[in-house]
């Protein structure tokens, strides 16, 4: 069974630190299907009270993180399970993004269909000015015999 050392459990990654773009904010917005002009035009957004044109809700799963320390997780089989996301300050095209990430939890269950180990990924995004941006929380399962 896939294995993580519990004494590194709450050690962060190195802060990734990400520059918000309007072409990645338009292109994420098309992949919604999204059809509110302030994702897509300066003067929209700012009509409507944004400093410029703001990130959809769940575009922070784009913005990367380095790697958690101790953390290894197997190349296939792995199962996204669960994702939460708390928000912040709304990011803009132009804000700058540090992005952290840890593992909270560990967990090895025994489930109907056998034993799985329950990995919980927590990571924050915070503004330059230290305001958050958002905090998030993924739970991924690794079925026994994924390694």
């Amino acid at each position: 069974m896939w294995d993580y050392d519990p004494g590194r459990v709450g050690e962060k990654s190195v802060p990734a630190v990400h520059a918000i773009e309007k072409g990645a904010i338009r292109r994420f917005a098309e992949a919604l299907g999204e059809t509110d002009p302030v994702y897509f035009d300066e003067q929209a957004a700012q009509a409507a009270g944004y400093r410029s044109v703001p990130v959809p809700p769940t575009f922070y799963v784009t913005l990367g993180r380095n790697p958690i320390p101790g953390l290894q997780l197997p190349r296939a089989g792995v199962i996204h399970g669960e994702q939460e996301f708390i928000y912040g300050k709304i990011a803009c095209a132009g804000d700058h993004i540090t992005v952290t990430g840890w593992v909270s939890d560990v967990r090895h269950v025994h489930g109907g269909r056998g034993a799985m180990t329950l990995v919980t990924i927590r990571a924050e995004g915070v503004h330059e000015d230290g305001e958050p941006a958002f905090h998030s929380r993924s739970v991924l399962i690794i079925p026994e015999g994924v390694e």
